[in-house]
């Protein structure tokens, strides 16, 4: 292994808050970043504190680097991923990226002035605006400002979707590639059926041309936003997160795994893997609020083979002087395919790890949060293989058209991308990457929790 940092984004200051995504540029690749200095702001009434916020600024990379434009967002604009979620996507097709992002000319919890935004990748040019829909408006503070911007395509047309709620009353608006309405629904907080994740994966996952937005444990079309299924109707609480994965052996036999807080009830377990249709593979864990997890792939038994584990978290809230604190209640490991519980240990808890596959043999490598092997990279066994100084963890996944996948980390005033320059993509990794999902996502890493503990990059 030879971990070396390939790329570097200098912020020409601290770096706070920060989402970023890939895009697509005239001749190369680029990387955008919603950036500010200071702290970022979560709507959540005990979680949200106004000391430290600074200026939310647009950066515009080329992917080597070189800094293209800059844009200093107006001061009613929140840094946080919920009030300013962005991505970058080719609506009108002409094989060059348009960035979307939630603007804000007005006070911090204007209506409004709240406007959706397409801005010239090259340049920063506002090339377009629109009202952004104010349908929470009578909502209470975390209800009403937690907003998506995330897109896919249906028959080979790019769709655009922007999505208002989480918790209680849903809205989401399609829209064609002449930004003409193209659909509109609505999932009320009285409907039966589950809440939305703070992921968004689209796939099309059925194979019927139209890409799928996992909506929490509901499935929507792009196409026309109905509900291909809804994976647990009678269930009406909140998936942290939901990852789609292959069988080990057909790339044809999809499972989807969750993980979930919020409506309690002696028939509803906390952990489960559906099967594309709603039938339960398995499930797990009795109580609590289930709040990260990750899959990753560790040695099987024999000699060369795999096997796919889950990792989930389960913790409470526990009031502090200022908002709460989260307590750790209790972490597990299950096989991904059966729901046996796995007896896996690293030197660090479940949590305080995050997987990647750095050399692309196949196997996730585990990058430690924990702050006393900060930077330490582990192999699926728990042995330490490399280390990167200063760090805090930002992104993962194959940012970069270069074997294995990278990290993204903060390091002083910069942001750096990490990777082994010795890697080499094993068949694992080829068949991973041999759909475009996981590419495409890289373009809806700057909305929602896409881009938090490797929950989407380390799927398929």
């Amino acid at each position: 292994m030879n971990l070396q940092c390939v790329k570097k984004y200098d912020m020409g200051g601290k770096i706070g808050y920060t989402h970023s995504c890939n895009v697509r540029l005239k001749d190369k690749d680029g990387m955008f970043f919603v950036y500010s200095s200071g702290n970022g702001a979560d709507p959540g009434e005990e979680l949200i504190r106004f000391k430290g916020f600074e200026d939310v600024i647009l950066k515009m990379f080329d992917i080597d680097g070189n800094l293209l434009w800059e844009k200093t967002l107006p001061d009613g604009v929140l840094p946080g991923v919920w009030f300013v979620p962005a991505l970058a996507f080719d609506m009108d097709k002409d094989g060059v990226d348009e960035i979307y992002v939630l603007n804000n000319y007005g006070a911090p919890f204007s209506f409004m002035h709240r406007k959706l935004e397409r801005l010239d990748a090259m340049t920063g040019e506002i090339t377009g605006s629109w009202q952004w829909p104010w349908n929470t408006f009578e909502e209470r503070m975390s209800l009403a400002y937690r907003y998506y911007i995330v897109a896919g395509y249906a028959h080979g047309e790019p769709v655009l979707v922007t999505c208002q709620g989480t918790y209680g009353n849903m809205y989401l608006q399609g829209w064609n590639n002449n930004m003409e309405p193209r659909w509109d629904i609505v999932i009320k907080d009285s409907d039966p059926g589950p809440r939305a994740s703070h992921v968004t994966p689209v796939i099309d996952i059925n194979n019927d041309g139209v890409d799928e937005l996992f909506w929490g444990e509901r499935l929507l079309s792009l196409d026309d936003g109905h509900e291909i299924v809804c994976l647990a109707p009678n269930y009406s609480g909140h998936s942290d997160l939901i990852a789609p994965y292959l069988h080990p052996e057909n790339d044809d036999d999809w499972f989807i795994f969750t993980c979930r807080e919020g409506d309690e009830r002696p028939d509803q377990k906390r952990v489960y893997v559906f099967k594309p249709d709603g039938s339960v593979v398995w499930s797990a864990v009795d109580v609590g609020h289930m709040h990260t997890a990750w899959l990753a792939n560790i040695k099987g038994e024999k000699e060369g083979t795999y096997r796919k584990i889950s990792m989930s978290m389960q913790e409470t809230f526990v009031p502090d002087d200022c908002g709460f604190n989260h307590e750790v209640t209790g972490v597990f490991f299950h096989d991904a395919y059966t729901g046996e519980e796995v007896d896996f240990k690293l030197p660090y808890a479940g949590y305080k790890v995050l997987p990647f596959d750095l050399n692309g043999d196949g196997y996730h490598e585990f990058f430690v949060t924990d702050a006393s092997g900060r930077g330490d990279i582990l192999d699926c066994e728990g042995n330490k293989i490399a280390h990167i100084d200063e760090c805090g963890a930002y992104r993962f996944g194959k940012m970069l058209d270069l074997p294995g996948e990278q990290i993204m980390v903060a390091n002083g005033t910069c942001f750096e991308i990490w990777a082994d320059t010795d890697a080499v993509d094993g068949e694992v990794m080829k068949r991973r990457y041999k759909r475009p999902y996981l590419k495409f996502m890289n373009k809806l890493m700057a909305t929602g929790y896409n881009s938090e503990g490797t929950q989407v990059a380390c799927t398929i």
